[in-house]
């Protein structure tokens, strides 16, 4: 009986080795396939940030890349702090229903029983703040946003910024982004609680959960502890420091900082049911479009996913939470170049589910002569885009083309193969057009969808 028990622990001691080696071999092989497609990026400082798999508990990978501080030579490391800017909805949206969950509040509430006397108040409902549906018009967007980010705001600041703006739309007629939303629901989280925005979420988010690296930087003169700094692309392959702001301008739409294992500790939470009561989370999982909840769904890889993004000055995040097996993906960068969201992050996630990453040309090659001149010139956008009607300037600076926007942006345009350029600042893919003549017509403008812009003689 002894001996048979001996021989019982010795083999299963044997398997739990050759299962942790095999385990190993797996995360090893996960790491050389993430490393190696991302060498290009690294190399030519288009990517500076960290990568954070885990699946349940466990880790699978986690690695930095870049500085967190180029000033100071200090990498991007585990412990390293990023702006997630607007993943920051997510956490504010979970504020919300965990005060809806004591009884301070209705998502199906007026915004005017909790702040009265704001305007169209009687028929802006709190669900239409989390869903984007409000018609409040975007801050982001006013000629005076940029000048008041240098300054310190309270919750009741940002809102009076745009509160007597009439509406853009009907509320819960359609469905358009705005900052604003998300302003407006951290002043009801302050005047429902009887808190600040950073108090609530510290107390019942952050310290709950034990994120503890996790903060709203709402005070700019405050010391963040290994906090990354923020830069953005310059010329070929440089970098440079991003504008600075006071995160406080974006309270509850994208001032917390914090760092990839902690937010990937809040998804992983938040899915699982450890912060939320099942018919709050039920809120959370409806889909529906222009980011419900600080969340969007996707399907890929033939999995559920549960994603969110942000993008401010100097920072890009992304976070994707499968739901079919709990695995989380984070990518967190101290630039504000867009390859974070993508492709880099469905590229990790096509790796981490053994499925090829999309090819993905990144590095300059040199121009053809006389190819850069006979592109310079300038050009306008069509109507339907970002900035509609814009018109830039295309300029032949040997190596690239420098596109000098008419909102006082600059971005560098440069060729990736035969035909096909790059637009590094936005990470757009840029196609020229021309006529049967051979001339230069224009230019196709693919960043989310594609955009036909036309030469102006």
């Amino acid at each position: 009986m002894e001996r048979d028990v001996r021989q019982k622990l010795v083999a299963i001691g044997v398997l739990a080795v050759v299962l942790g080696l095999a385990a190993q071999a797996d995360s090893q092989n996960l790491a050389a396939k993430i490393n190696a497609y991302l060498k290009p990026f690294v190399e030519e400082n288009n990517f500076v940030g960290i990568i954070h798999i885990s699946r349940g508990d466990s880790v699978l990978f986690q690695q930095g890349y870049g500085l967190a501080n180029y000033e100071l030579n200090v990498p991007n490391e585990p412990e390293t702090r990023f702006h997630i800017a607007s993943i920051t909805k997510a956490f504010t949206a979970a504020a919300v229903l965990l005060l809806e969950e004591r009884g301070k509040l209705s998502t199906s509430d007026p915004v005017s029983k909790h702040l009265p006397g704001y305007p169209g108040g009687d028929k802006i409902r709190i669900e239409h703040l989390l869903t984007h549906c409000s018609g409040i018009p975007n801050v982001n967007n006013f000629p005076e946003y940029d000048r008041e980010s240098f300054f310190h705001h309270t919750a009741a600041d940002i809102v009076a910024m745009f509160r007597d703006r009439p509406l853009e739309f009907e509320p819960g007629t359609r469905f358009v982004y705005s900052n604003s939303d998300y302003n407006v629901l951290a002043l009801i989280i302050e005047t429902a609680s009887g808190r600040s925005y950073g108090d609530f979420l510290r107390g019942n988010i952050f310290e709950p959960l034990g994120l503890r690296s996790t903060a709203h930087d709402g005070d700019a003169s405050a010391m963040i502890k290994n906090r990354a700094t923020g830069m953005e692309p310059e010329g070929l392959r440089g970098l440079k420091l991003a504008p600075q702001i006071d995160w406080s301008i974006k309270t509850g739409n994208g001032s917390l900082v914090t760092t990839a294992s902690d937010l990937a500790k809040f998804a992983r939470s938040l899915f699982e049911g450890r912060l939320l009561r099942p018919d709050s989370l039920a809120k959370v999982m409806k889909t529906g479009p222009a980011f419900p909840y600080g969340w969007t769904d996707r399907d890929r890889f033939h999995r559920k996913i549960k994603a969110s993004g942000g993008r401010s000055p100097g920072f890009v995040s992304s976070v994707d939470y499968v739901l079919d097996d709990g695995t989380c993906i984070v990518v967190l960068s101290n630039s504000y170049s867009p390859v974070t969201q993508d492709p880099i992050a469905p590229a990790v996630e096509a790796i981490v589910f053994g499925e090829p990453p999309r090819p993905e040309p990144t590095t300059p090659i040199p121009p053809k002569v006389g190819e850069l001149s006979a592109l310079a010139g300038r050009y306008q956008m069509p109507d339907d885009y970002f900035v509609p009607g814009i018109i830039l300037t295309l300029e032949d600076r040997g190596e690239y083309l420098e596109a000098r926007w008419g909102n006082g942006a600059t971005t560098v345009i440069y060729p990736v193969g035969d035909g096909q350029f790059l637009d590094r600042s936005y990470w757009a893919r840029v196609r020229f057009t021309r006529d049967e003549a051979g001339h230069v017509t224009g230019f196709l403008y693919n960043i989310v969808r594609e955009f036909k812009a036309r030469r102006l003689s």
